[in-house]
């Protein structure tokens, strides 16, 4: 399930989640990614459909428990 998820997410994706897995807001996301926080916003929205969540904090959540973050912090 997880390879099948992985394959769903982009790595922009995977990349927000990441550092929203670190605490970092919208706006502190799109400074490190030199994007915009709307365009994170989005990323973020998109990843939670495929991921089948209703949240930032559920898609992190589901994204740790599939192993898609594994550069993530404990």
């Amino acid at each position: 399930m997880a390879e099948s998820v992985r394959s769903q997410l982009s790595p922009r994706q995977i990349e927000c989640l990441r550092l929203a897995a670190a605490g970092k807001t919208s706006s502190e996301i799109a400074i490190v990614l030199g994007i915009s926080s709307r365009t994170v916003d989005q990323y973020v929205g998109e990843a939670c459909e495929r991921l089948k969540v209703r949240n930032r904090i559920q898609a992190v959540a589901k994204a740790l428990r599939l192993g898609l973050l594994p550069d993530a912090p404990p």
